[in-house]
């Protein structure tokens, strides 16, 4: 039988140790924070060495331009927010347009953020031909009660003249989380193929979280000397 909370088996120590612990606070950076995916970070100061990375190779193989969702969010194909743009998948999306993620299959990022909203720390895109860098980047968030906010941004403004490369860019000026209510809208040129990768930061992963608390439920209840039996 295991002991009642209130008895006289709790260890003061324990007890305090247990109440600090928690994660918010004055002094908070992420560190500790069960509800968090940092990837191989630990906290927020450490952001951009998460290590997760996604790409979407796409090929669009027709004489005309192609609008495309690389993250749908909630929102159905069809939806008026997606300015009729075709929502990305795996293989043949739409006549003339094909994709493939890296290192797992897009439908599987696009269950993961619609799940479990993720800050995007960096865009980087790698072109066949400069005029896809024409075509801009364009974060929509919707909110139901105030309506939608875009911010856009184009990859060849990003282009430097002492780059030795100027069909590869990186956008780092972002502060964007992708979720169930946000959506990461471009266009592929015709007869392009381009290559663009999500860097991701911290994630709020509830599912992970969960066992997460439940571990450490456990770990405490051994430590105050309770049956976890």
């Amino acid at each position: 039988m295991g002991q009642n909370i209130l008895g006289g088996g709790v260890n003061r120590n324990n007890v305090q140790r247990i109440v600090k612990a928690k994660a918010e606070g004055s002094n908070y950076i992420g560190v500790g924070d069960n509800l968090l995916d940092f990837g191989s970070a630990n906290s927020f100061l450490k952001e951009d060495n998460c290590g997760k990375i996604f790409s979407f190779n796409i090929t669009n193989g027709g004489s005309s331009a192609i609008k495309v969702a690389l993250s749908a969010g909630g929102f159905a194909a069809g939806s008026s927010y997606l300015d009729s743009s075709n929502i990305i998948a795996e293989g043949t999306v739409a006549t003339d347009l094909t994709c493939s993620g890296t290192p797992e299959k897009i439908d599987a990022l696009l269950a993961y953020v619609k799940a479990n909203p993720s800050r995007l720390r960096a865009i980087k895109i790698k072109a066949d031909n400069e005029s896809q860098l024409d075509y801009p980047i364009v974060y929509r968030q919707i909110n139901p009660f105030t309506g939608y906010i875009d911010q856009k941004r184009i990859p060849a403004q990003y282009q430097r003249s002492g780059d030795n490369n100027t069909k590869v860019i990186e956008l780092t000026d972002i502060n964007w989380i992708l979720g169930a209510d946000n959506l990461l809208l471009t266009t592929i040129g015709a007869g392009r193929t381009v290559v663009i990768s999500l860097v991701f930061g911290a994630s709020l992963d509830t599912e992970k979280g969960l066992q997460k608390k439940a571990d450490e439920a456990m770990a405490n209840a051994a430590a105050l000397g309770f049956s976890v039996d």
